[in-house]
């Protein structure tokens, strides 16, 4: 038996997943060499991947989140990337992908200290290779965690399908255990762990709001029966996120339109910018600058925090709110375009699509 269908077994997967992660193991090793290793992330090795049995087939729900360490050619990772996704195509549902980030074998010396690398090292599983999950860091910025949760408010927004929208959805409330945890200064590993021990221990300034808990409720039904009750995780979603981002730093109640203090308060949930994130942003600049005023003032701002701004305008214009025409304002501002028209009857499907370029345009390797 393979390490894969291993795993498999140990968590009660179907064997249909065991066989897909020994053909992306037969890939990886014959595409990538030298290859150091692959590693699997939660939700996989900790028994949290979602799948159902359907007529036609087993269909996967989650996707396959993992680090790649190659001194392979450059050549040979477009060929890799190519592989992966012919593999994935059609074998599951809208959230399903084989997201694997490709790093040189060095990079497991450098690699960020966030909740989600130390939740690897802790709870991952090596598909390929030995050793490397004792490299992986040992602890974690808590305002990595925040950073994250900032741009996971996309979530709701990536899609009106039923049951794409009601995954996502479940997927950021269970952000609340996850932030609970981090903000503890502990990595607890995997969706559903973190979930019953939340509910259980009820911790600090989030645990003590029957709202949330309500929300983290719903959210773990969702995930233990897919794709969950829509209509249910739809009352609790904006109730819940406005208690939620109050809390992270125990400041006053969200702002129903964003405004620059609301930019400025998620702005200091942030990690320090590294001087490779500030090059990044400066080559965006120099390859389509608009005006050195314009150019400057998005330079010194804090994208995430931009971002995060208007996307909570979209998703109160979208739950009925009369946030459109400060939004249009923040969208501008982080894609450097012309605002959209508040008042246009395709306001929020236009917000979306202009925040969508102005992500893809900072982070074009998100791209997939």
């Amino acid at each position: 038996m393979s390490d894969a269908r291993a795993l498999c077994e140990a968590h009660a997967y179907p064997v249909e997943l065991g066989q897909l992660l020994d053909e992306l193991a037969r890939m990886a090793r014959e595409l990538l060499s030298p290859l150091e290793g692959l590693v699997l992330s939660p939700s996989v090795s900790t028994g949290d991947f979602l799948w159902r049995r359907e007529s036609e087939g087993v269909r996967f729900l989650s996707d396959i989140d993992g680090f790649v360490f190659t001194d392979a050619p450059a050549d040979a990772w477009i060929e890799f990337r190519q592989a992966v996704e012919s593999l994935s195509r059609g074998r599951g549902g809208p959230l399903f992908a084989i997201d694997l980030s490709l790093n040189r074998s060095r990079q497991l010396t450098r690699l960020p200290e966030t909740f989600q690398m130390v939740e690897t090292g802790l709870a991952g599983f090596e598909l390929e290779g030995e050793g490397l999950l004792e490299r992986f860091p040992s602890r974690f910025d808590p305002k990595s965690s925040r950073q994250a949760l900032l741009l996971n408010l996309w979530k709701p927004l990536a899609s009106e399908e039923p049951e794409h929208w009601a995954q996502s959805v479940a997927r950021l409330l269970l952000d609340i255990p996850l932030i609970a945890s981090s903000e503890l200064g502990v990595c607890r590993p995997g969706h559903r762990a973190r979930a019953d021990w939340f509910l259980s221990e009820r911790p600090g300034r989030f645990g003590r709001s029957d709202l949330l808990c309500r929300a983290v409720e719903t959210a773990l039904e969702a995930r233990r029966a897919p794709p969950g009750d829509p209509r249910a995780l739809r009352a609790v979603l904006m109730p819940a996120l406005a208690e939620f981002l109050m809390r992270v730093d125990e400041g006053e109640p969200l702002p129903r339109e964003p405004d620059a203090l609301l930019v400025e308060r998620f702005g200091r949930w942030l990690p320090p910018r590294s001087l490779r994130r500030r090059l990044a942003e400066l080559r965006t600049v120099l390859r389509r600058p608009s005006s050195p005023f314009v150019d400057l003032r998005w330079c010194l701002q804090r994208k995430e925090a931009v971002g995060a701004a208007a996307l909570w305008g979209l998703l109160q214009s979208l739950a009925g709110g009369s946030a459109a025409e400060a939004t249009a304002g923040w969208l501008a501002a982080y894609a450097r375009e012309p605002r959209v028209d508040a008042s246009a009857a395709d306001f929020t499907s236009l917000g979306i699509a202009q925040y969508r370029r102005g992500f893809l345009e900072l982070y074009p390797s998100r791209a997939g």
